[in-house]
């Protein structure tokens, strides 16, 4: 999913979040996700489970890894009293690597809650857990949200279990520079001042650096505020969340000079130029606290961490990229919905900053996008799913505040934003990348369908559309339904063929990405079609991301007994444990396997420390192209970041109530 902002090429990485398990407003979160443990597996016989647990009506699946074929494929459930309530034959084998062939136990038909143990192969598994959905997510949700906790910036930081410190007040008053030019990631000559000054504060740390990114806090604000209107405390801590997602959006609207029409997509440089003339974000290992005390001198190397860079998307009133201004529109469209009877005034202000940033939209970008500085960081290519979504959240907010709209707001009317909602999700499906991904911060149209079908149901709009002759939706909601049904059906068949059951169309990278992606889609979609159709693919993929995978481990801190200790991320990497004790980044979702070639020669700035488990203790599990290593010098395979935990979130949420 992520360019090398993530990845900070593959010598040097830096990374940042806080561990926030014991915040006030989240004591102990993740701590019930923990099963005990059963009787150990016999040699050469391993079982993978999702270590959270089962939900009671849904899919379950046990995958077992055994060295040569079995001579009966029949296993056993055990309830907690020993009683066997299934008998039934595993599926398979499907081969893994040369050396583990895999076999699955469905064990879908049982549907009471308890604890069980699986026997097949001679060898009896650990304990699993069945639980109602909201029982087994709710930690997940919490989790998520204290980690973006843990990732703020400025003066008023949640210290958290690691202790975190105020950092960058200096972007309270933050100089804005021309766009640099960039040799690769690196920066090919220096930065020239604007003689412009901005206030900057605030925000999220963006991953395992201490940038931060329009591009991907509007897809995490996008994603709370959505998960705060359709999950109003059914499942999420419902302040914790509204705080969270105002804190992302205040940030949003600072970055936003709605007086000179100017859209500012970054604070900070993250790589530096060549022989350290200029030091950036990523070549140093430390505390963001420190770099307030750095490069207190101008022409400094370490000048630009104490005094972070501000780059601008577009010059005053020009147009601005339309993949930022429609996802904006978007965050702040969802804003004015959410806040609407809370905070009206908020909410108004939300609503006119939307409908403004949309209207400067290029919509006929010439060449890349615009994402960040370098573009490779985050090389985004598609926009018209980000312009549908801007839409959509428009229409909604516009008729949320009916009666009550802003002054000089451009449009009053909602039914504005209505056909160029159908117009933009027609252009996404027709588009070349359509259908190649799933919902991550590279592609919103899942949400923007999702809100565009809900629209077009709605008696409002069909009364618009009949008694406005000059209305044209140039979509429908057979098609979007039939558009989002292909990319699950593409996504079904690379599970298929996949024996741990992963979806994931940019194999060898991204994979916990695309697999909570997956998730979101399949149940949105399930949710619109009041059907079952993709319920599988979803349990599967967050399965996956629990423990059900070659690995036998779960992608985020603190879920199940076998999680990441040794991450890509400064904080907890100094200031926590690096063995899976507390303290630790409760709730941090990382990368996940990647690319096995891509796992070698890899290495940090001086400063960190070094984890007692090695971080090759997986490579037996190699397989099928990936390889995971838990290591502070993995960022591929074991960076937090903040679109993770915002898709967590929403995984959780949507699995929690599921039709």
């Amino acid at each position: 999913m992520k360019g090398s902002s993530s990845l900070f090429a593959l010598v040097v990485l830096g990374a940042t979040s806080l561990a926030l398990l014991a915040s006030p407003s989240h004591p102990g979160a993740l701590q019930a996700m923990t099963v005990p443990a059963g009787p150990s597996a016999s040699a050469g016989v391993i079982f993978r489970f999702d270590q959270v647990g089962y939900p009671v009506g849904g899919a379950k699946r046990v995958l077992v890894m055994v060295r040569r074929r079995v001579r009966s494929r029949r296993f056993e459930l055990l309830d907690a009293q020993g009683r066997a309530v299934l008998r039934a034959p595993a599926s398979g084998p499907a081969r893994w690597n040369r050396r583990y062939l895999v076999y699955a136990l469905d064990f879908s038909t049982v549907r009471t809650a308890g604890v069980y143990t699986l026997r097949f192969a001679g060898a009896s598994s650990q304990a699993v857990r069945v639980a109602d959905p909201r029982t087994l997510y709710r930690s997940l949700a919490d989790g998520a949200i204290a980690f973006l906790q843990s990732q703020r910036d400025g003066p008023e930081p949640i210290p958290g279990a690691l202790g975190r410190e105020p950092a960058h007040l200096n972007d309270a008053s933050a100089a804005v520079y021309r766009t640099p030019r960039f040799r690769g990631t690196a920066l090919a000559g220096g930065l020239r001042a604007s003689g412009t000054r901005v206030n900057a504060s605030g925000g999220w740390f963006d991953a395992g650096d201490y940038l931060k990114f329009v591009e991907t806090a509007s897809f995490v604000d996008v994603t709370l505020l959505y998960t705060a209107r359709e999950d109003p405390g059914a499942l999420t801590d419902l302040p914790a969340l509204l705080a969270e997602a105002r804190h992302g959006t205040d940030w949003l609207l600072r970055m936003w000079d709605q007086s000179r029409r100017v859209l500012y997509l970054q604070v900070g440089l993250g790589d530096g130029s060549s022989g350290q003339r200029i030091i950036g974000d990523h070549d140093l290992w430390r505390l963001p606290q420190a770099d307030e005390a750095m490069g207190q001198r101008s022409g400094s190397p370490s000048y630009f961490i104490a005094h972070r860079p501000v780059f601008a998307a577009n010059a005053p009133g020009a147009p601005i990229s339309p993949n930022l201004a429609g996802r904006l529109a978007g965050a702040f469209g969802l804003c004015a919905q959410v806040f609407a009877r809370s905070d009206l005034a908020y909410a108004q202000r939300c609503l006119l900053a939307g409908q403004l940033i949309y209207a400067q939209a290029d919509t006929h970008p010439r060449g890349g996008l615009v994402t960040s500085a370098p573009f490779a960081y985050y090389p985004e290519r598609e926009w018209r799913d980000d312009m549908q979504l801007g839409a959509s959240e428009l229409y909604l907010a516009t008729s949320t505040l009916a009666g009550a709209e802003p002054p000089s707001l451009p449009h009053r009317q909602a039914v504005y934003y209505l056909p160029l909602a159908g117009r933009y999700a027609n252009a996404y499906i027709t588009a070349s990348f359509s259908g190649h991904d799933s919902f991550n911060v590279y592609d919103t149209s899942a949400l923007a369908d999702s809100d565009l079908v809900r629209i077009l149901r709605s008696g409002p709009a069909r009364r618009q559309i009949q008694e406005n002759g000059k209305i044209n939706v140039p979509s429908d909601i057979p098609s979007l339904l039939s558009d989002r049904h292909d990319q699950l059906s593409l996504a079904r068949r690379l599970a298929a063929h996949e024996p741990f059951g992963l979806a994931n169309p940019a194999m060898p990278y991204d994979t916990v990405s695309h697999a909570l992606g997956y998730i979101v889609q399949a149940r949105l979609y399930d949710a619109m079609t009041h059907s079952h159709t993709f319920a599988h693919l979803a349990q599967n993929q967050l399965d996956w991301v629990l423990g059900a995978n070659a690995w036998g481990s779960s992608f985020i801190v603190g879920a199940g007994s076998v999680f990441p200790h040794c991450l890509a991320s400064q904080i907890p990497n100094l200031a926590g444990s690096l063995d899976g004790r507390p303290p630790i980044l409760a709730g941090a979702t990382v990368d996940g396997p990647a690319a096995v070639g891509q796992l070698r020669g890899l290495g940090a700035p001086s400063g960190y420390r070094r984890c007692s488990v090695g971080g090759d203790r997986f490579a037996a599990e190699v397989g099928h192209g990936l390889g995971y290593l838990d290591d502070v010098r993995s960022p591929l395979t074991s960076e937090p970041s903040d679109d993770l935990a915002a898709l967590t979130l929403l995984a959780a949420a949507v699995s929690a109530t599921p039709n």
